[in-house]
């Protein structure tokens, strides 16, 4: 999952779906650990120039030294004692969308049940996934970290975008890593283009599976090829229940910023009931 070279960043903002970024994280094991609190301090500006008091914001860096403390001690527990830790006086959003510059892999937690805690609100959920210079995993879901959730498979979903071989690659790469199967699905949206025969849709929909699939080297990871007649949004949520990670690219059909992730990749973001995978498809 990871690039060489640079650590593995986990956003914290205290709560408990945040300490779940980090635990998560901490099992990769293969590249440092760097835990980043963001103060948002210019959402303290009045009137844009207008600093706050010291006072102020001496009490949200004691604030955040605290969930630093304990994400680091979580992540001691998890194995990984000498994880990095860093206040961040900027918005979230930038705050992580500028530790991704130097980063293998972003990390964040979600508050699950369709609501997202303030490290992701809103916007900031949007300009992680489409601005983040790196992967970014969104960890969701109650079940991820039980036992039985290693024998799920990996899915990822496929259109016929260029992207789409890089996503394969990266959905490959993690179910070899966790010695897990791999389902590869296409879905279609309800309505067939004009003059299409569904049979055809479908037809063409498994020679792109199939075609991608031969062009990479699967090795000895177990794929299920998956083509359905349903909307991609609601197939991968659907399937999200019983795999362990769900992999997706940063970008749609046709390559325009944010497509998939204000489509597919928002759904998802709010209502996986496992992590989340965004791959960054563009330099």
């Amino acid at each position: 999952m990871t690039a060489a070279g640079g650590p593995i960043v986990a956003g914290v903002d205290g709560s408990a779906e945040s300490l779940d970024a980090v635990r998560w994280a901490a099992r990769l094991r293969d590249a440092p650990l760097e835990i980043v609190h963001a103060l948002d301090v210019p959402a303290l500006v009045a009137g844009g120039v207008v600093p706050p008091p010291e006072e102020m914001v001496d009490a949200l860096r004691a604030r955040g030294r605290r969930a630093l403390r304990t994400a680091q001690e979580l992540a001691a527990a998890q194995g990984v004692p000498e994880a990095a830790a860093r206040l961040d006086p900027d918005r979230a959003a930038q705050a992580l969308i500028g530790a991704s510059r130097a980063a293998a892999l972003l990390v964040v937690g979600s508050a699950g049940h369709g609501r997202l805690t303030s490290l992701l609100a809103g916007s900031v959920a949007a300009a992680v996934g489409t601005h983040a210079r790196c992967d970014t995993v969104v960890v969701r879901g109650d079940s991820w970290d039980e036992p039985a959730a290693a024998a799920r498979p990996v899915v990822t979903g496929i259109d016929g975008s260029d992207a789409g071989g890089r996503v394969l690659v990266a959905a490959v790469a993690e179910a070899r890593a966790r010695r897990a199967p791999l389902v590869v699905l296409h879905a279609w949206a309800d309505t067939p283009p004009p003059h299409r025969d569904p049979r055809c849709v479908t037809e063409a929909g498994r020679r792109l599976l199939g075609e991608r699939v031969l062009a990479h080297d699967t090795g000895d990871v177990a794929v299920e090829q998956v083509v359905v007649h349903a909307h991609p949004r609601r197939e991968l949520v659907e399937r999200s229940a019983a795999a362990q990670l769900v992999v997706l690219g940063d970008r749609g059909r046709g390559g325009f910023p944010g497509l998939l992730l204000g489509s597919t990749g928002q759904a998802l973001l709010h209502h996986a009931a496992c992590p989340v995978l965004l791959v960054r498809t563009t330099a």
